[in-house]
């Protein structure tokens, strides 16, 4: 069961990894940029490595190196959707990107992902 509040340390610090909040954000991305249905976007996130439990602080750096919009490409059109696919490798518009997850996170009530201490 995914779950927001998950701490984990290491000898440089600590990060909060709001798992929830970061698979809603992707499956939100998937029905907005992607043009597929919630149902499907829960799916598709679900049967990825992003629902899986993480152990440690290197498990959330992997999934916080990229923005949410890679995650959601990738699980949708797959490894190299950018060169494969001709889907940009990331936002065209970075501004506008941010005010959809800005948007997305409020209409939701969704955590920060990815808080670093």
């Amino acid at each position: 069961m995914l779950r927001d509040g998950l701490v984990f340390k290491d000898e440089d610090g600590q990060v909060i990894f709001n798992q929830y909040s970061f698979c809603e954000l992707v499956k939100h991305l998937l029905v907005e940029l992607v043009g597929i249905s919630y149902e499907e976007a829960s799916q598709i996130v679900e049967r990825s490595p992003l629902a899986a439990p993480v152990a440690n602080v290197m498990g959330v750096a992997i999934f916080s190196h990229d923005l949410p919009y890679y995650w959601a490409m990738f699980f949708y059109y797959g490894n190299g959707y950018w060169w494969e696919k001709g889907i940009p490798a990331q936002p065209e518009d970075m501004d506008a990107y941010f005010a959809l997850e800005k948007q997305i996170m409020e209409k939701y009530h969704l955590k920060e992902p990815f808080i670093w201490t």
